[in-house]
């Protein structure tokens, strides 16, 4: 995603879009959570220090005509897509004017689809489809998924098969891991291997470890602060939304689905009610303001020797404030300094 700085209309029909969406189009009264999250989405997504309020009802008639940026349409449409969600329902009516934003507006996403499914119950189809994506963006490097791509999935669920692991080169893999430990205390590539150390996470060539494209997902805990319990794994997948492209809905919207609406949808914990809608819209900011996708293409290796706190001020993550870490505490959301 980007963070955008829109003209007044486009503010106003912003608004209006996402009080649509957190009315079911008028039929239902806006939640008082979904009025944060609407205000907080303007603050760090929008920067509006003094965000607008509106009243629900339909989808402005001016939507298309005073958001023609193709880019600038997608993100209002993934926007409403988060905020239909917001509530911990998943409603039906709410869905529908994402839906109809999309329509309007000629946005179409796989992770639309899916919400649109699961709002119908009928999401038994999206499995095979969503797999497929995660395993050519996330554990590939370059979006294509390889048939050593999918054996590195057999690797991680039967790494005793014979010759498996030597084919995939996994013991040169693991080394390269281990002699992370190796690097000056205060480096990138040595705050990872603390990370996996800590958490008893299995590092990349070790048996049962996923695919090291896999690994990035434990980079962007490492460079953005947020802890692996279900509020910070909540704030990452904000994080990472922001910070990529291709994968953005396929990775937020699982999130919220299993850890704030409840519901199962891929293989994790399920709970609810987690979203804190200011933190949850500044982690994507956070996100948003970074100068590389790191989910495309590319990799730790080349940086592993950069201080961390420099790496982050290269990419442009803002850091966290001392407000932000006081609010955060009580939750244990972020990593140990």
């Amino acid at each position: 995603m980007r963070l955008f700085d829109p003209t007044a209309g486009q503010l106003s029909v912003i608004v209006d879009a996402a009080y649509a969406v957190a009315s079911g189009g008028g039929a239902l009264e806006p939640e008082p959570i979904e009025r944060d999250a609407i205000d907080a989405f303007q603050r760090h997504m929008l920067g509006q220090a003094e965000p607008r309020r509106s009243t629900g009802g339909p989808l402005p008639a001016a939507l298309e005509t005073s958001i023609p940026d193709p880019e600038l349409r997608r993100q209002t449409v993934r926007q409403l897509a988060i905020l239909s969600l917001v509530d911990g329902a998943m409603r039906r009516e709410k869905v529908a004017v994402v839906e109809e934003a999309a329509r309007r507006l000629g946005v179409s996403e796989f992770g639309l689809t899916v919400l649109s499914q699961l709002s119908k119950r009928q999401g038994r189809g999206h499995a095979f489809g969503f797999m497929k994506r995660v395993v050519a963006h996330y554990w590939s490097f370059d979006g294509r998924a390889t048939m050593r791509d999918w054996l590195g999935m057999v690797w991680t669920a039967a790494p005793w098969m014979p010759g498996l692991g030597r084919y995939l080169g996994r013991g040169a893999l693991l080394a390269r891991y281990r002699a992370l430990a190796d690097l000056p205390p205060g480096s990138f590539g040595r705050a990872v291997h603390g990370y996996y150390a800590k958490h008893g996470f299995p590092m990349p060539g070790e048996p049962k470890s996923l695919p090291e494209g896999w690994a990035r997902h434990e980079i962007y805990h490492v460079l953005s602060g947020y802890a692996t319990n279900l509020q910070g794994e909540l704030l990452l997948a904000g994080f990472i939304a922001g910070n990529t492209d291709e994968l953005c809905l396929d990775i937020v919207l699982p999130a919220l689905i299993q850890l704030h609406v409840g519901v199962k949808f891929v293989p994790g914990p399920v709970s609810q009610g987690k979203l804190q809608p200011d933190a949850f819209f500044r982690a994507m900011a956070r996100g948003a303001a970074m100068q590389v996708d790191l989910l495309d293409g590319w990799r730790m290796w080349d940086v592993v020797e950069v201080p961390l706190e420099d790496l982050r001020r290269r990419y442009g993550i803002p850091p966290l404030t001392a407000p932000e870490c006081e609010a955060l505490a009580p939750h244990k959301a972020l990593l140990p300094a």
